[in-house]
């Protein structure tokens, strides 16, 4: 009867020693396995991330895919487009197909090239009587993405548009966490624009966008800079 007490007290401190031995060991356990786990999971995230990416190029494919079929070019009713080719329903070649003088023709590619990711297949052009030519062009379907680089995809050098100043005027810009946009006005247009932007009418690319101007790039690599103007300034 007076061991019983005994007894029972060394019971209870086997039962924590017990207990404190099994949380060493599943802690020990976890410290071995955590490194494993742990880039198991970084793992699992970057193939879900990939998958996403994948899976998002190929939804903006076929949703480009179904604006190739509908294009319009109403500004140059001279220009014809057709899918060549498909692959699981969807446009992998596609064709555009006139006759038109140069400049011309390099207005209607900066629209297309401004609207679509395409990569260029195949070209021919024939000079026809005065400024026309006759242009066939075959292209492969991108991903859409930003900032894509603009070609010159011409038979022949045209004059680059002289940067006037008087046409342009920036009226304010904006910046948030992500990136800088501004309000530009090009020959009474207006335009919101951001880095990597294409203005086809002007034939100036988007450089850079800071708070208080816009650079502009030429099709022949020279810069110009817009900048806000303040009460008083006077036009050149």
């Amino acid at each position: 009867m007076f061991l019983s007490p005994f007894f029972q007290a060394l019971r209870a401190f086997l039962l924590r020693i017990n207990l404190s031995l099994v949380l060493l060991l599943i802690i020990l356990q976890l410290a071995v396995w955590y490194p494993f786990i742990d880039n198991a999971y970084d793992n699992a995230g970057r193939q879900l991330k990939l998958k996403q990416g994948a899976q998002h190029s190929w939804n903006s494919i076929q949703q480009q895919s179904r604006a190739l079929a509908m294009a319009e070019f109403e500004d140059h009713p001279w220009l014809q487009h057709r899918t060549v080719d498909t692959a699981q329903e969807i446009t992998s070649i596609w064709e555009i197909e006139g006759a038109a003088s140069l400049p011309q023709w390099q207005t209607a590619l900066e629209q297309v090239e401004e609207r679509f990711a395409l990569a260029l297949l195949s070209v021919s052009w024939q000079r026809r009587s005065g400024e026309q030519w006759q242009g066939k062009m075959q292209f492969s379907i991108q991903a859409p993405k930003m900032n894509r680089e603009y070609h010159n995809w011409l038979p022949a050098r045209i004059l680059i548009e002289r940067f006037i100043k008087k046409d342009w005027q920036l009226l304010s810009t904006m910046r948030t966490s992500e990136n800088a946009s501004a309000l530009v006005e090009y020959k009474h247009h207006r335009h919101w624009v951001q880095e990597g932007s294409w203005l086809p009418a002007a034939g100036f690319s988007v450089g850079s966008v800071s708070s208080d101007q816009v650079t502009l790039i030429a099709k022949d690599g020279s810069l110009q800079t817009l900048a806000i103007r303040q009460v008083g300034d006077d036009d050149d």
